[in-house]
Formats: structure tokens, C-alpha cells, sequence
């Protein structure tokens, strides 16, 4: 989604729909693998040397399962507020963009990132037993062996003694 500041009137807010298309974007295979659909609204108002940009949506995406890795589809909803300005020196909460296009497709990318949790598990998804070669522990298990457990290769320094006088 593109904005246009040239085209905005000053001081009056303008509303915009669209359907976002995600589809030629590369996600990490163990977190999202895809976004099916995503609908954002947008509403910009130019001040001038300021664009305030209210943008909200919800978003169809397909994340992975922390268990089995299988496809998790599930709805998010997301909304934030941007400050873009042309001037370098505006503030810390402005963007800076020099242009009059300005590019919403990764701050909305971003948005919805951010509302996908990192540890999904699909209904029904058990945890793996332990196999061949590995285990899977519990974290109460996970902590309790590395509080006993001694690195063998700092052992060595409970039998230096160590001068007091020094």
C-alpha cells in the first residue's frame, strides 16, 4: 500500500481500504509461512510537514506448529499509529521520508509479525517423545540438570589455590 502525500488536502483526513498481496514475500519456515489474505484501513491526515497515518487490519495467516511443524491457519488483528515527515530533523517519533510515496507494505508486514505468536500449538499436537539420539525434556527437567551438571572443562579451577597475600 502506497500513500501519496502530494495528493492528501491539508488538515483533513482521508480514509483508505485495500487488500495487501503477501503472497511474493519470504517467511521464516518455522514461525509464518504465509499470509492468505490481509485487509488493512488506513487513515492519513497531512499537516504539512507531518503525515499521521491510523492504520489497522486483520490478517488470514498460515503459521507453523511448534510440535508437529504443520500448518496452523489462525486470524490477527492488528493497529498502530505512524509519523512520517520530510524534514531529517523533525523528531524520533517521525519517520523520515523525503518523498512523497511513502511504502506502508513493511511497516504493515511488521504489524503483523508481531501479533503471530512464537510458540503456537495446534489443537491435538502432542509433544515428541524422546528417540534415538535425543531426548525431550520438560524445562523443570531442562533446569534442575543444568543446576547439578559441572562443566568439566572449568573443574580445574577448584583445585587451584589461590595466595591470599596477593
Amino acid at each position: 500500500m502506497t500513500i501519496n502525500r502530494a495528493t492528501l488536502p491539508l488538515n483533513k483526513t482521508e480514509t483508505f481500504n485495500e487488500e495487501i498481496d503477501f503472497s511474493s514475500q519470504s517467511f521464516d519456515e518455522n514461525h509464518v509461512k504465509r499470509i492468505n489474505k490481509c485487509l488493512v484501513s488506513v487513515d492519513a491526515t497531512e499537516y504539512g510537514d507531518v503525515l499521521r497515518l491510523k492504520v489497522s487490519g486483520e490478517a488470514e495467516v498460515i503459521a507453523s506448529c511448534s510440535y508437529t511443524l504443520e500448518d496452523v491457519p489462525m486470524k490477527v488483528k492488528f493497529h498502530d499509529e505512524f509519523y512520517f515527515s520530510s524534514e531529517e530533523d523533525n523528531s524520533q517519533d517521525c519517520y523520515y521520508e523525503p518523498g512523497v510515496n511513502i511504502d506502508l507494505d513493511p511497516h504493515i508486514l511488521a504489524l503483523i509479525l508481531a501479533e503471530v505468536p512464537h510458540n503456537i500449538v495446534k489443537s491435538g499436537a502432542k509433544l515428541p517423545e524422546s528417540g534415538n539420539g535425543y531426548r525431550v525434556l520438560s524445562e523443570e527437567q531442562y533446569l534442575e540438570e543444568k543446576k547439578n551438571k559441572k562443566n568439566s572443562a572449568f573443574d580445574i579451577l577448584d583445585t587451584i589455590e589461590f595466595d591470599e597475600e596477593n
